[in-house]
């Protein structure tokens, strides 16, 4: 009986709390795999929080790439008509003035900053783990997209435009402007500084298609981890309640059985013997008709037919 209450007790507990241990001694295998399991879920949180972080870091800065190498496209199609001899310096004025206006707004998107109030184009970018093994970058690094750090193998881009809107001031004869560019050096400038901003764009985006690649593996792995954890710590409802049944049942009974045993008990407990002396012979019939009746009161039976009105 102490054991079915115990297994009682416990399939309740199971029920009640949705774990199948409430303490490592329980099981203390099942317990120290769940304690690992769930740290590897926190791992799995943190990259969650990574993908996330560098998917917004790199759509911002395609979305910014994509809007500047649309105005550098309007600057070389101005570079193309500037060539054109018979346009006077009252046309010519008019394509500096659109290319000076475009030259600003790139200048303004490069510097532009996210919702976090952190540049797009940080000066420093560092690596971020987004699944095990895989490290990306944080995002799009200033000198990779409009280089001026003084690497040769970067094109300074806001200096490329600024030579270009610069000759065509004093093609136009703006006053106050000097350049000693070329239509040639500045074409030429204008297209290297369009193909490493575009360079720029296909990098965020291959990181970006990166992040989608770990964030679906990581996914699928913490569908796994918490199935793993669900079939090891969960309770298993149809089988706890069960054993819940069970165990109920076999106390209800024993309960009956204790109840009927007491019933007995306290029978064979009554003086019959002083209660006989209380007849004589000639009232031995009560005493039997007695008898019968604290038998029926004990068994609960009803008493036959021709006796009921005794």
């Amino acid at each position: 009986m102490n054991s079915s209450l115990t297994e009682a007790l416990k399939s309740q507990n199971q029920i009640s709390s949705g774990q199948k241990f409430t303490k490592a001694s329980d099981d203390p295998y099942a317990v120290s795999w769940g304690v690992r399991l769930s740290f590897d879920k926190s791992r799995l949180g943190m990259y969650e929080n990574n993908q996330k972080f560098v998917t917004a870091s790199m759509d911002n800065a395609a979305t910014q790439l994509g809007s500047i190498i649309d105005q550098m496209n309007q600057l070389n199609a101005i570079s193309v008509q500037a060539q054109n001899g018979s346009l006077n310096s009252t046309a010519l004025k008019a394509l500096y003035l659109e290319a000076d206006q475009i030259k600003q707004t790139i200048t303004s998107q490069s510097a532009t900053k996210d919702a976090s109030g952190n540049a797009i184009f940080p000066s420093a970018i560092n690596q971020v783990q987004i699944e095990p093994n895989v490290n990306v970058d944080s995002g799009i690094k200033f000198s990779d997209s409009f280089g001026g750090v003084g690497d040769v193998t970067k094109v300074d881009v806001l200096t490329k435009i600024n030579e270009f809107v610069a000759f065509l001031g004093q093609k136009a004869g703006v006053a106050g402007i000097n350049s000693t560019g070329t239509a040639s050096s500045v074409s030429t400038g204008l297209t290297s500084a369009y193909n490493q901003l575009q360079d720029s764009q296909t990098r965020s985006g291959l990181v970006g298609s990166l992040v989608s690649q770990s964030a679906s593996a990581v996914n699928s792995l913490g569908t796994q981890l918490a199935a793993t954890t669900s079939t090891l710590l969960d309770t298993d409802m149809a089988a706890a309640t069960a054993s819940f049944m069970k165990s109920q049942a076999i106390l209800n009974a024993a309960q009956s059985c204790l109840v009927n045993f007491s019933r007995v008990i306290c029978f064979r407990k009554c003086n019959f013997k002083n209660l006989k002396k209380n007849y004589d012979n000639s009232n031995w019939l009560d005493y039997r008709y007695f008898l019968y009746f604290r038998w029926l009161r004990v068994t609960r039976r009803e008493p036959l037919s021709f006796m009921a009105t005794y």
